[in-house]
């Protein structure tokens, strides 16, 4: 039987017809990840890309590497590597897709600016104007390089970047994924980011309740996790 057996009852919940727009598979792949279960990324994609066509499973296959890039700056590099590594050995040559928009996109000024003004969008909308000015100018003052790293670099480049996942689609993968990292207050703050960044109560519920199962498969300690019912949005 397949560890992953259980996620069909997430793409059955979700019941999306296109699987290049389903978000089952992303927010799966990024709370995998960051349970220290990347070994099991390979097995995701082929479950979800069982039947498709080449073009749909490059699509599918951007997606899942995008997702787990951007959680990188969540659970660090190591575990980033421990599920990109093995996804990358099982892709045929004629199936890898190369595509990645921010080593793509010019280094112009005026590419820099809009980088920038995308990411403060982001931060501002996850915490609201008020409190991201005041948690900005807190990390600068405090620690200027973890401003650099942790604000401005992380959602600039990173979190912010959606040519490939939009905000809704980032923020349901954060919040799993922060369940599955033991980092509760953090995902009160991500569930509640999906709601903030235009999804609806049930993608919330989604993301959470499936970063749940794959801490329970694989035997994650969570943290005390705050319910969607109990998060003030």
């Amino acid at each position: 039987m397949s560890r992953l057996e259980f996620l069909q009852a997430f793409r059955d919940r979700e019941n999306e017809p296109q699987i290049v727009k389903a978000k089952w598979y992303i927010v799966a792949a990024t709370a995998l990840t960051a349970a220290c279960a990347g070994d099991q990324v390979p097995a995701l994609y082929h479950l979800a890309t069982e039947g498709l066509t080449i073009e749909e499973r490059k699509i599918v296959q951007r997606r899942i590497k995008e997702a787990i890039l951007k959680g990188g700056m969540l659970y660090g590099v190591p575990r980033l590597a421990d599920a990109l590594g093995p996804l990358g050995k099982v892709i045929p040559p004629d199936e890898m897709d190369h595509y990645g928009p921010r080593s793509e996109r010019p280094r112009t000024k005026e590419e820099e600016e809009k980088r920038a003004a995308r990411g403060k969008r982001y931060f501002e909308t996850l915490w609201t104007p008020a409190v991201a000015q005041a948690e900005s100018e807190r990390v600068a003052a405090s620690h200027p390089d973890n401003y650099l790293l942790s604000l401005k670099l992380h959602y600039e480049y990173w979190i912010s970047e959606d040519a490939i996942l939009g905000p809704i689609e980032t923020q349901m993968c954060n919040a799993a994924l922060l369940i599955c990292n033991r980092s509760p207050v953090q995902a009160i703050w991500h569930t509640r980011g999906v709601v903030r960044h235009g999804g609806s109560m049930e993608q919330a519920r989604f993301a959470q309740d499936l970063g749940l199962a794959v801490a329970e498969q694989f035997e994650v300690k969570t943290g005390d996790i705050t319910i969607v019912d109990q998060i003030d949005f």
